[in-house]
C-alpha cells in the first residue's frame, strides 16, 4: 500500500496534536481554507471542466434533496437533517479519492463538493434561520464563496487554455484543500467531548446514511450509463467513497450562528471517526482488487 494513502490520517493525528496547544488555529485556517483555498479550486476545475462535471453536480444535488426529504419524514430536528444529507465532501473525500484514484477522482469529488455546497449551504439556512425573509436567506445564499466560485469558473470558461496552464499551481492548492482540511478536523475533534454512548447514537444513522446514499450512487450510475457519462462510469469507487463520509463539518457553523447551539459537534465528531474506520477499510478492499 502507498505511503500517500495514509496521508489524511497522517494529516488529521498533526491536527490532533496542534489541538492540544493553547493556539487558535482552526478560525484562521479554516478562514483560509474556506475563503480562498477551496474557492480556486472550484474556479479552476470548472473552468477546465471534463464533460460530465455539471451531471455530477446536479446528481448531488438531486440526491440531497431526496436524503433531506427521507429525514424529514422522520424527524422536523434541522441539525439531524442536516448531519444525514450534508457530507464532508471536500475536507474527507478529497484527499483520499485523489490519492488513491487520481485526478479524474478529484475531478469527480470537486464536483460533488459544489454541488453539496450549493445545496448544503442554502437548505441549511433555510432550515436553521428561523424569522428571516426570503430575500436575506437567497442574499446569504449568494455570498456563500462556493457560489460565487462557481459563477466565476463559468466567467473563465472562455479562458479554458490559460487556466490549464496554471495546474502546478492547482496542484499545490489541492495538497493544501486536502491538509488543511483533515488538519482542521483534527483539531476540531481534539476539543470535542465525546462518550460511547454518542458513539453508539451515531451507528444506527450512519448505517442508515451509507445504505441510502449507496442506493441513490447506483441508480445515478445507471442512468449515467444509459447516457454514457465517461466521467461517471470511469470513476465509480469515487462515487461509492461518497457512502461512507461523516456529516460536513460547516454544520456546526451553521448551527452556531443560526441557533446559538451545537449539538451537532458530537454527531460530526462520531461520524467522523466512524468514517475514517469504515474508509480504511474500502481503501483495503480497493486496493485489494487492483
Amino acid at each position: 500500500m502507498p505511503l500517500s494513502i495514509f496521508s489524511p490520517i497522517i494529516y488529521l493525528l498533526f491536527g490532533l496534536i496542534l489541538g492540544k496547544f493553547p493556539i487558535e488555529l482552526k478560525g484562521r485556517i479554516s478562514m483560509l481554507l474556506t475563503k480562498v483555498v477551496i474557492p480556486l479550486v472550484i474556479i479552476y476545475n470548472i473552468a477546465t471542466h471534463q464533460s460530465g462535471t455539471f451531471v455530477i453536480m446536479a446528481g448531488i444535488i438531486v440526491m440531497m434533496f431526496l436524503m433531506l426529504c427521507l429525514s424529514r419524514m422522520v424527524t422536523k430536528d434541522p441539525v439531524q437533517n442536516l448531519c444525514f444529507f450534508y457530507l464532508n465532501i471536500g475536507w474527507l473525500g478529497l484527499p483520499i479519492a485523489s490519492t488513491l484514484f487520481g485526478d479524474g477522482a478529484a475531478m469527480v469529488i470537486i464536483a460533488a463538493y459544489v454541488g453539496s455546497s450549493l445545496f448544503g449551504n442554502s437548505i441549511g439556512v433555510g432550515l436553521m434561520a428561523h424569522g428571516q425573509d426570503i430575500k436575506t436567506r437567497i442574499w446569504q445564499t449568494l455570498q456563500a464563496p462556493p457560489v460565487w466560485a462557481l459563477l466565476v469558473g463559468i466567467l473563465c470558461l472562455p479562458l479554458h487554455n490559460s487556466i490549464e496552464a496554471l495546474k502546478p499551481i492547482y496542484d499545490v492548492l489541492k495538497f493544501l484543500m486536502g491538509f488543511m482540511g483533515m488538519v482542521v478536523l483534527g483539531i476540531w475533534l481534539s476539543s470535542t467531548k465525546i462518550t460511547a454512548s454518542d458513539f453508539k447514537s451515531a451507528l444506527i444513522p450512519f448505517f442508515i446514511r451509507c445504505m441510502t446514499i449507496f442506493v441513490f450512487v447506483s441508480l445515478f450510475i445507471l442512468v449515467c450509463q444509459y447516457y454514457d457519462i465517461a466521467l461517471v462510469l470511469n470513476n465509480k469507487p469515487t462515487l461509492y467513497l461518497l457512502c461512507l463520509l461523516p456529516p460536513a463539518a460547516n454544520i456546526i457553523v451553521l448551527e452556531t450562528h443560526y441557533m446559538k447551539s451545537g449539538r451537532s459537534a458530537s454527531m460530526i465528531a462520531c461520524g467522523t471517526c466512524l468514517s475514517i474506520a469504515a474508509i480504511a477499510a474500502y481503501v483495503a478492499f480497493v486496493l485489494l482488487k487492483m
